[in-house]
């Protein structure tokens, strides 16, 4: 792959997807189970919908669906499961597999086999939910990652009919689509990056381009990595910058129509539409390096308590809700719940083609086979690993931003974010 950093500073297998139409109802006089299940985004309304279709098939199941705050979620869920008080089957993120091995069971074959994950569903997600072990502890209830929001007025009015497809094109255009007032103060920016303190995902962006550049996140020590972190702050640098700290945060300035290109999740357009209903806006997959292919994953997963005393029970809904009709539901649902536009995108290739043509999510489903993460992912507010590990690299953007050279700021962070994965035995 072709470093640029440095110099411009299957279709799903039929017995799976009709695996919960087949699914006979308990035997008359069987014992009734009642499950627990933690959510974070479906509404009570979506959710209940889901679980009334599947007592159709299960009527001796009863399933009690609680949806919590992300905020001390994590910390929430591991209390109340080594207290044996928790649920028996919970939402948690994607980079979060290191820190609940004591709390999550592995997937049972039958709901999915290790070819299944290989074979229907994005690479990225038979990295991610699989523990040290090797063995699979969740299933995914969606994909999510970065996408590259443009403002379409802005580009029309500059002549540009199409966003930028690599980071040198996306510089070029930034800069021809920043306004400055006569102090030179910016009124319309161009893209929102370089900055730690009001860049809303910055970690996420920073994270993808030293990722894109080959350095490693681990031990961001070499020179790759140095490169990318010096050209993730240059655009908030100097005369030409294109952004800057005085500027509102990035979701904002993109809501209210004075930025021209934003990166972020999917879930953020709801949030944008809300702000601004008028806003003339798409987004494209993010920039690449010439000769380059790789996203950033950023997503939630289902998974069953290790505490549970109902796990066979637990699975089966589990699998259930990971069948094709059930994803699609939850999809179109979660649509007529304010506040949303949509349901999390289709995790598996097959159905995620559904989307591609969408003027929102296609981009996140074209990104998808490209995707890899690591665990410094905005706004999981676990308070463990992805928050501490992206203290470290706030403060080397911070160091860079207040004159350090990117290699001495990643010494400091390097030791940090390795302190960081040793604590939670993320190796």
């Amino acid at each position: 792959m072709v470093r640029f950093f440095s110099k411009i500073a299957a279709v799903f297998i039929l017995s799976l997807a009709l695996s919960a139409c087949s699914v006979l109802p308990l035997k008359k006089g069987s014992s009734p189970v009642t499950l627990k299940l933690w959510g974070l985004w479906e509404s009570a309304t979506t959710m209940n919908q889901v679980i009334n279709d599947y007592k159709k098939l299960h009527p001796n199941v009863n399933i009690v669906y609680e949806k919590k705050s992300v905020q001390q979620y994590r910390e929430s869920l591991q209390a109340q499961i080594q207290s044996a008080k928790g649920p028996d089957i919970f939402m948690f993120h994607n980079t979060w597999t290191p820190m609940l091995k004591n709390e999550l069971t592995a997937v049972p074959s039958n709901v999915v086999s290790s070819s299944d994950f290989k074979s229907n569903y994005f690479p990225t997600v038979a990295s991610d939910l699989r523990n040290s072990s090797g063995s699979y502890v969740g299933v995914p209830a969606g994909i999510d990652g970065l996408g590259l929001y443009w403002n379409q007025d802005i580009f029309n009015a500059a002549g540009i009919v199409a966003p930028p497809t690599t980071w040198q094109e996306l510089a070029q255009v930034a800069a021809k689509l920043t306004v400055r007032d006569t102090s030179g103060n910016i009124r319309t920016a161009g893209a929102a990056i370089g900055t730690a303190s009001n860049v809303d995902q910055f970690s996420d962006i920073l994270g993808m381009m030293i990722m894109q550049n080959g350095g490693d996140l681990k031990k961001p020590t070499s020179q790759l990595t140095a490169d990318a972190l010096d050209y993730y702050t240059h655009f908030a640098k100097g005369q030409n910058r294109v952004w800057d700290e005085t500027l509102p945060s990035s979701t904002i300035a993109f809501a209210g129509g004075n930025l021209a290109m934003y990166l972020g999740p999917s879930w953020r357009a709801a949030e944008i539409k809300q702000a601004n209903p008028l806003l003339n806006f798409k987004v494209a997959p993010v920039p690449q390096l010439e000769g380059g292919k790789l996203a950033w994953a950023s997503y939630w997963a289902y998974g069953v308590s290790a505490k549970s005393p109902s796990q066979q029970s637990a699975w089966d809904f589990v699998k259930y809700l990971q069948d094709d009709q059930t994803l699609i539901k939850i999809y179109s649902e979660d649509a007529k719940t304010p506040g949303m536009l949509f349901g999390p995108p289709y995790p598996k290739i097959a159905l995620a083609q559904k989307l591609s043509q969408d003027p929102i999510v296609g981009a996140f489903v074209t990104d998808a086979p490209y995707m890899r993460s690591f665990p410094m992912a905005a706004r999981t507010y676990d308070n463990g690993l992805n928050d501490q590990i992206i203290k470290a690299y706030e403060d080397a953007v911070n160091k860079v931003l207040a004159g350090s050279s990117p290699s001495s700021a990643l010494a400091t962070a390097a030791t940090n974010v390795q302190n960081v994965l040793n604590r939670f035995g993320a190796q």
